[in-house]
């Protein structure tokens, strides 16, 4: 099972895709590791983002390139997006829920066996967004996951 690291960054807003991975047919993403901050100028700008699975594929965006952990490993199958797009389907409830400061970097790690798996299916991924922004400050974000 190849494992993969992707980063996205995308100015705040309201309802904004910041980055996303999404499956294929025979390969589904189980995310274990997301990480948010920001490289623009220290301000007090509070953000609020959601983890949510997403089940119809967004349009549009920029493609990421998509890195195994290890050099000497396979090629990713899943593919990654981030910035402006036409956002995908999201399931109506959050798996996970951050409030952030703009002067802060918040790490999520899933305990062993409790990863957050999308549905198997080409349309199917996971994104995180932000859903609310007292700003529009620049937001990075990496996701890491096994394949």
């Amino acid at each position: 099972m190849p494992s993969m690291y992707v980063a996205g960054r995308t100015a705040a807003g309201t309802n904004l895709t910041i980055v996303l991975v999404a499956g294929i047919a025979t390969a589904r993403p189980s995310v274990h590791q997301v990480i948010i901050g920001s490289d623009a100028t220290p301000a007090d700008v509070a953000t609020k983002f959601q983890v949510l699975r997403h089940t119809v594929a967004a349009t549009g965006g920029t493609a990421q390139t998509v890195r195994p952990a290890d050099p000497g490993g396979t090629s990713g199958l899943c593919t990654a997006l981030q910035g402006t797009m036409t956002e995908p389907t999201y399931e109506a409830s959050p798996l996970l829920e951050i409030a952030l400061n703009q002067r802060a970097t918040y790490t999520w790690i899933a305990n062993p066996g409790r990863e957050i798996k999308a549905p198997l299916g080409t349309a199917a991924g996971v994104g995180v967004r932000s859903i609310a922004s007292g700003g529009v400050p620049n937001i990075n974000c990496s996701i890491a996951w096994d394949e």
